[in-house]
């Protein structure tokens, strides 16, 4: 188990892949169907593992190869659907995969009653992770916690793929509430009062708590301005992380994605980090210069993701109302 401070990079924004070879690099792609027409992407964590973890679910994309768009009548199923399920998402190139317990499972795409592609996919016991999380949160505020990579029994050698498999709980009972597990973030509603708290995630068959981490719910009275920090992705994938420019407004380029992370220090001197659901943003300005969240964007966990559309002038105004506390970001969107 290790853990280390909340720096969280939107998935969105950011997809990257952290796999570890027992032997090296390899030139053979484990995510490659056996029929070689697709390619199973996703699925969090490491791309190249084909290893589930007991209890969670992978979402996966089916990626055609050569050029072969996938059959009009695909169709999914599992050989082995008590250790994992398979099933179509809401797309026909979307793959769900559920693992119900330990073991292996052949997972086959069909077309015409026969099969058109297929992968064996297995699932064991989580026996580490690593994590981000913040140390404190306001009260009635939102935190964050975020599984980043998954292992099994060997270590770094057996990374694992799949999200909602810890069963979450905070000490003392009520301090914090748990409101969602996606995507590997676990969001909890913090209580009102302030207390010394524990966030605790158990794996599901062994009842190992791979997560313990301690967090302080302070008070929001005191509170400090806001604090912004851009993360911004450009068009060839750079991605840049830096403090809220000393000079504004800050200059991105159409077709930039943008997020803007807001903290805050408590009286007590604590840095808090503030997510997405506590802050309302508003655009003023040229308003057609930026879309927030487009199609194909999902939010992130510490905030909307901003689309540069066209060139212009705008300001983003996020207010935080449980510390009644509001920050701008003007920004001048220009041509490539």
């Amino acid at each position: 188990m290790a853990s280390r401070p909340l720096r969280m990079v939107p998935l969105s924004l950011l997809v990257a892949s952290a796999c570890v070879h027992i032997d090296g690099p390899s030139t053979e792609d484990a995510r490659l169907g056996d029929f070689g027409r697709v390619r199973f992407v996703g699925g969090d964590g490491c791309n190249d593992s084909t290893t589930l973890a007991v209890g969670a679910t992978a979402e996966l994309t089916l990626e055609p190869q050569a050029g072969a768009p996938l059959p009009s009548d695909l169709g999914v199923a599992s050989d082995a659907p008590s250790t994992i399920g398979a099933s179509q998402g809401e797309a026909r190139d979307e793959l769900v995969l559920v693992a119900h317990r330990e073991g292996s499972a052949m997972v086959e795409l069909r077309s015409e009653g026969e099969v058109w592609d297929r992968l064996e996919f297995a699932a064991e016991p989580a026996a580490a992770v690593t994590y981000e999380a913040a140390d404190a949160v306001f009260a009635s505020g939102t935190y964050l916690l975020k599984v980043s990579e998954v292992y099994g029994a060997c270590g770094e050698e057996c990374p694992l793929i799949g999200s909602g498999f810890l069963a979450w709980s905070a000490e003392p009972e009520g301090s914090l509430r748990l409101a969602g597990d996606e995507d590997r973030v676990a969001a909890f509603v913090a209580a009102t009062e302030t207390a010394a708290a524990r966030v605790v995630g158990q794996e599901p068959v062994t009842g190992a708590a791979l997560v313990d981490h301690p967090v302080t719910v302070v008070s929001a009275e005191g509170a400090g301005e806001l604090e912004a920090r851009l993360v911004l992705m450009l068009l060839d994938g750079t991605l840049l992380e830096g403090e809220r420019p000393p000079a504004e407004p800050a200059e991105i380029p159409v077709g930039a994605l943008l997020l803007v992370e807001l903290s805050a220090t408590s009286a007590g001197g604590d840095v808090v980090p503030i997510a997405g659901a506590d802050v309302t943003w508003t655009v003023e300005g040229d308003a057609a210069a930026v879309e927030m969240n487009p199609d194909g964007i999902e939010p992130a966990a510490e905030g909307p993701v901003f689309a540069a559309v066209e060139p212009g002038e705008v300001t983003l105004e996020g207010r935080v109302a449980i510390i009644d506390r509001s920050t701008t970001v003007a920004l001048t969107v220009t041509a490539q």
